[in-house]
């Protein structure tokens, strides 16, 4: 895990009072300008990973990715699985 990273993961622990366990990545995208990929597997195989990126610094993606956390207010999200049951023939 790399220092984005974990610092990603502090900033959800201290916004939502809670620890992530998904899958989290953090891949730099380029040089000029200076940008970063943010990808947040919720682990549940039915939705797709949740991704933020923006060309800023690593300074500003953190304060960046901590406003889109807030907005998106994950620690509201839950998964239902539905199970159709079709009426026996008789």
């Amino acid at each position: 895990m790399n220092k984005l990273e974990q610092e990603i993961l502090d900033i959800i622990e201290k916004r939502y009072k809670r620890k992530y366990v998904g899958g989290i990545k953090v891949t730099k995208l380029g040089t000029s300008p200076e940008g970063f990929k943010l990808v947040l597997d919720l682990g549940n195989p039915d939705v797709r990973p949740i991704q933020i990126s923006a060309d800023l610094n690593a300074e500003d993606f953190l304060k960046f990715v901590e406003q889109e956390l807030i907005s998106r207010q994950l620690h509201r999200v839950e998964f239902f699985k539905g199970i159709v049951k079709y009426p026996e023939d008789e």
